[in-house]
Formats: structure tokens, sequence, C-alpha cells
């Protein structure tokens, strides 16, 4: 079975330790304020990165992902579609389910060779009335 592990964009995590930092040196030269609650928040993200609870895989069967507590899975069949969409270095992957809800995952890198096989993975097939997932067995 084939699996495509996607690993954390690291410039968005760079990003986010960057700006840590600049709210940390805002909040020295301001004062202490709500501001001050969003950098625990951010360093821990990073963290939980870093430690690698976090993850995205891509196979045959769906995706298993989990956000940091807990895995969570989508079945292939409930796959619509999968989307890429570029915003400077930040690559948005969102997959639209059969019930209408969509599910984005922001925090990954993914370039053009893996989105290809992502998106063949999950391709639909119409036929007539039935739509079923291309299988390439």
């Amino acid at each position: 079975m084939k699996t495509i592990k996607l690993s954390p964009n690291w410039t968005l995590q760079g990003s986010k330790i960057a700006l840590a930092i600049l709210i940390a040196l805002s909040v020295t030269l301001l004062g202490a304020s709500l501001i001050m609650l969003l950098l625990p928040a951010l360093l821990f993200l990073i963290l939980i990165h870093s430690l690698k609870v976090r993850y995205l895989y891509c196979y045959k069967a769906g995706l298993c992902y989990s956000r940091g507590f807990g895995k969570r899975y989508i079945n292939a069949e409930d796959i619509v579609t999968v989307e890429f969409n570029q915003m400077a270095f930040i690559t948005v992957f969102k997959v639209t389910l059969v019930n209408g809800k969509s599910k984005q995952f922001l925090n990954w890198q993914i370039d053009a060779q893996q989105q290809a096989e992502i998106t063949k993975l999950y391709q639909r097939v119409t036929d007539g009335e039935n739509v079923t997932l291309q299988c390439e067995a």
C-alpha cells in the first residue's frame, strides 16, 4: 500500500517563530497585554510539530491525520474532491466530503509531484449515475 507522508511546512513554522519573537518584543516595549496569550499558543503549535504529534498521511483507503490530539480518519469513499491552493509559501490542501463538509490542511509542505499523486489517489470516475473511485491495483 502506497502511503504519502506529508512533512510540516517549516517555512510557515519559522514565520510563526518570528511572529512569536516579534510579539514578545512588542509586549516588552508596550507592557503586558492580551497579546501575551498568543505567544504560548504559537510556541505550543511549533512544539507539537517538532515532536511529530501532528501528521497527515494519504493512502489508498483514505486520509489519516492528527492535529495534536488523537487520530482521525477520512475514508476514500467519503472524499469527493481534493484541491490545492497556493498562497505565497503556504499550500492549502482542501478535501471535500460526500456530506458537503470540507477539511483544510494548512501546515503541510506539498510539492507538485505529491499533489499529482494525491489527486490520482482520490480521483473519481463518473460512470453514468454511479460514481466510483478509480483503483489502480
